[in-house]
C-alpha cells in the first residue's frame, strides 16, 4: 500500500510539472500551428498536386512566424532580446526543416511506407517533444 501511495505522489508531482500554464499554452499554440500546417499541406498536395516534400517544406516556412511570435509572447511570455531569440529560433527552425521535413518525412513515407497524409502527423509529434525543451531551456528562458 505504501508503494502505491508513493507512486501516486510521484505521478501527481509529474502531472504538476508537465501541465504548467506554460506547457498548456505551448500545446495550444502547437495545435493551432498543426491545423494551419496540416491544412495547407493537404491543400498543396491534393488541390495543387505539389510533391509531398516540397509541400512539407513550404508550409513549414509559412508557420515560422506564427509559432515564433505566439510562443514568444503568449506561451513563454518572454521579454528578452528578440534578435537573439530569432537567431536561436532560426537555427532550430533550420534543424527541424532538415531533420523533420526531409529526413523524417522520407523515412516515414519512403522507408516505412506510411501514407504521405499520415507521415506529417508523426513528424509533428517528434518536433513537439524536442522543441518544448529547447524553447523552455534555451530560446525563451
Amino acid at each position: 500500500m505504501k508503494l502505491l501511495v508513493n507512486v501516486m505522489e510521484k505521478i501527481e508531482i509529474l502531472k504538476d510539472k508537465l501541465f504548467t500554464r506554460q506547457f498548456v499554452r505551448y500545446l495550444i499554440t502547437g495545435f493551432s500551428a498543426f491545423f494551419i500546417e496540416y491544412g495547407l499541406y493537404v491543400l498543396l498536395i491534393k488541390v495543387l498536386n505539389a510533391q509531398y516534400i516540397i509541400a512539407s517544406v513550404l508550409v513549414y516556412c509559412v508557420i515560422f512566424w506564427f509559432v515564433f511570435l505566439m510562443n514568444r509572447k503568449w506561451s513563454f511570455e518572454s521579454t528578452k532580446d528578440i534578435r537573439k531569440q530569432l537567431v536561436q529560433y532560426g537555427l532550430l527552425f533550420i534543424f527541424n526543416l532538415v531533420v523533420a521535413n526531409i529526413v523524417l518525412m522520407t523515412f516515414f513515407t519512403e522507408i516505412l511506407g506510411i501514407s504521405e497524409l499520415i507521415s506529417p502527423l508523426l513528424k509533428m509529434a517528434c518536433i513537439v517533444m524536442w522543441n518544448f525543451w529547447i524553447y523552455k531551456n534555451v530560446i525563451y528562458k
